[in-house]
Parts: C-alpha cells; sequence; structure tokens
C-alpha cells in the first residue's frame, strides 16, 4: 500500500477541477441571469459574488430558491455592520458542472419571477 504524497500533482489537479466548475457557473449565469444582475468574475477562491438591483432581499430570494432546491449564503452575512441585503454568495465547489449549470438556471428563473414581484409591487 503506498500514498501518494504529490502535492503539486493535486494542487493541479484540483485547480483544474474548480477551474471547470467556476466557468460553468459564469456561463450559466451569463445564460440565465437578468441582465440586471452584477457578478464577479474570480480569479481564484471557491465563490462568485452577486449584487442584486438595489432594494432587492437576498433572504426573500432564497426562500423562494429553496423551494426550487437551490441555496446560497445571503451577502448580509459577511457585513458585520448590516446592509447589503441585496447581495448573495454562490458556492461553486461542491457541485459538478452539471449541478451548477441547473442550479443556475433554475436561481435564475427565481430571480425572474422575485424581480417581476418587485415591479408589480411598485
Amino acid at each position: 500500500f503506498m500514498l501518494d504524497h504529490d502535492l503539486e500533482a493535486h494542487i493541479a489537479r484540483i485547480r483544474d477541477v474548480y477551474r471547470k466548475r467556476r466557468d460553468a457557473m459564469l456561463a450559466a449565469i451569463e445564460d440565465h441571469f437578468p441582465e440586471e444582475i452584477g457578478f464577479t468574475r474570480p480569479a481564484g477562491g471557491l465563490f462568485l459574488w452577486v449584487e442584486l438591483p438595489e432594494g432587492m432581499d437576498s433572504r426573500v430570494l432564497l426562500e423562494r430558491a429553496l423551494g426550487e432546491r437551490v441555496a446560497f449564503v445571503p451577502g448580509e452575512c459577511f457585513f458585520p455592520n448590516g446592509g447589503n441585503h441585496n447581495t448573495m454568495r454562490l458556492n461553486f465547489s461542491a457541485m459538478p458542472e452539471e449541478r451548477i449549470t441547473e442550479g443556475i438556471r433554475r436561481l435564475g428563473e427565481v430571480l425572474v419571477s422575485v424581480m417581476a414581484d418587485n415591479l408589480a409591487a411598485v
């Protein structure tokens, strides 16, 4: 029994996996999110940061997204002084590309619906 302790090779493999997952998420966002949604294009890390239009609350979006079996972390959790209710963090490291694409498609549908509800309420 021999262990492979080639850390550099492991890092290269995992970087490739995460790069493909990040790129799948970015492509899906471009295909399925309304154009009013802003998002980062990270050069590293495991997350994308998303900014919703002013006045939208990512907690409301999360409730609806969970109904579609999609989860994210509301961005306000990362601001100890509060605010930023219109932000969210998406993780691309834990799912294969096909599931990322499907999750972003579902989240895009929820976004369109919530944004339409917000417009109707004005």
